[in-house]
């Protein structure tokens, strides 16, 4: 048997291109950096065109959360009425007193006012409703014999008579969107278009002080249940002194030295109120220009408190409006001035009606429809602009 040798001539050059080939085959197997690059950048394009969408759509639960809110609050005030044949007051006389000092339950223009009375230490309309809101625990727990020491940000220190009361936490009476809010309540009463914090019955709302201003009944809402605001959102204040936050307010801004106090006055719709609103605005705009760490920072602490800075807006300025919220209320920003409705969701506020529905209502809104909105009784025509 032979074997046959067969002689086979291959190219070297062969052998290089096939090296070359199979390092070509390792060198690509991954991305180069370029490559790395372009992807990173389109990965961001398509986070930053997906990130508005996503932090909309939380906005939008968050504000559904809100209204809910309310609705439930607006089903707590008619749930109310049915049981006392009227509507909770914004602040109670309540016949109740501040430890250790009796109220003399006097107003400013009352035979016999001293100046020394404590009406300011009463209880909000919160606080009437909470059985309907079925917090029972939070409605037992206050003191009705007393009143309540509002004015500081540390009750564990200041009022034992409440301590156990404002220390509960609602979850209803917060708004998921005020994320930098301090406090405990984002929901406040109307008290009408008054520019302070007394009821008139030519500007007040469903809900009312007190034993003024008339009825709180359902039937005193003439101009009817569903054109009248009785609840709507406020933004807290952020508990840190000297920096601003859209939910605390400019004090003393003096802008009782430009208004005229006496009970027929700071009416909104009243003539002598709109020739000398432009000159209170003005006042307050400049004033926190040149102040801006002098503010009220505990707006919304407590929701059992029926003061302004807590519990009670009013109708002298539209939604979320540029102008700051201002009071020539010393040290405290309690009694009068601008305490406006204010809201982190784009565009309005979420209102509660008298008659429990809720609407959106626009920062654009026109004036006069706003105080329309504002009024039980006011007799006004309102449109289609909220």
């Amino acid at each position: 048997m032979s074997v046959v040798l067969v002689k086979t001539s291959i190219p070297l050059a062969f052998f290089f291109e096939a090296d070359t080939m199979n390092q070509s085959r390792r060198q690509r197997s991954g991305f180069t950096l370029i490559e790395l690059l372009v992807v990173i950048a389109i990965i961001g394009v398509l986070i930053g065109l997906l990130l508005p969408s996503v932090q909309q759509a939380r906005e939008a639960a968050r504000r559904i959360q809100c209204a809910n809110n309310l609705k439930q609050i607006g089903l707590a005030m008619h749930a109310y009425a049915t049981i006392h044949e009227t509507f909770p007051c914004t602040q109670g006389k309540m016949g109740s007193f501040l430890y250790p000092k009796p109220t003399n339950g006097l107003y400013p223009w009352d035979p016999g006012y001293d100046g020394l009375g404590q009406e300011w230490a009463t209880f909000s309309a919160l606080a009437m409703l909470l059985p309907q809101v079925e917090q029972q625990a939070a409605f037992d727990a206050i003191n009705f014999n007393f009143g309540g020491n509002w004015f500081t940000p540390k009750p564990a220190v200041h009022d034992p008579c409440q301590l156990t009361a404002i220390n509960f936490t609602i979850a209803s009476f917060l708004c998921p969107s005020d994320t930098a809010g301090m406090g405990r309540n984002n929901y406040h009463a109307s008290n009408g278009t008054n520019f302070d914090w007394h009821t008139r019955p030519a500007a007040a709302g469903p809900l009312v002080r007190g034993s003024e201003g008339g009825s709180a009944s359902l039937g005193a809402v003439t101009d009817g249940l569903s054109n009248t605001v009785a609840f709507s959102e406020r933004l807290r204040g952020d508990g840190v002194v000297g920096v601003y936050s859209k939910g605390d307010v400019f004090q003393p801004v003096r802008m009782d030295r430009i208004l005229k106090f006496a009970p027929d006055e700071f009416v909104m719709q009243s003539p002598s109120m709109q020739s000398l609103l432009p000159s209170a605005i003005n006042l307050c705009v400049e004033y926190s220009k040149h102040n801006p760490t002098a503010t009220w920072d505990w707006g919304g602490f407590y929701w059992a408190s029926g003061n302004y800075n807590q519990s009670v807006f009013n109708f002298v300025l539209t939604p979320n409006s540029k102008v700051p919220d201002c009071s020539p209320w010393s040290t405290f920003a309690v009694g009068w001035g601008f305490f406006t409705p204010r809201s982190n969701h784009p565009g309005g506020v979420n209102v509660a009606l008298a008659d429990g529905s809720i609407r959106f209502l626009k920062d654009s809104i026109n004036l006069q429809t706003w105080y329309a909105l504002g009024t039980r009784a006011g007799g006004e025509v309102i449109g289609n602009d909220p």
